[in-house]
């Protein structure tokens, strides 16, 4: 099914992201939570983590934007 070909390409992708040492913790700890609330669904994970990015990076109060992206 092609549902599960992208789903292995996007865990290739994550796995990429936690396994690189340079990857900032706040980063993989926020992937893993993540894959963690999405279960069987790396592509909601990722969704979901891409979104909590884009929104750290409006920042408020014209400061720089903050968090694990």
């Amino acid at each position: 099914m092609q549902d599960d070909g992208l789903r292995r390409q996007i865990m290739g992708v994550i796995g990429h992201v936690l396994a690189d040492e340079a990857t900032d913790t706040a980063v993989r700890m926020a992937l893993l939570r993540h894959l963690g609330e999405n279960p069987g669904s790396p592509e909601l994970a990722l969704l979901a983590h891409l979104r909590d990015c884009g929104d750290q990076d409006a920042p408020r109060g014209g400061g720089p934007a903050e968090g694990p992206c």
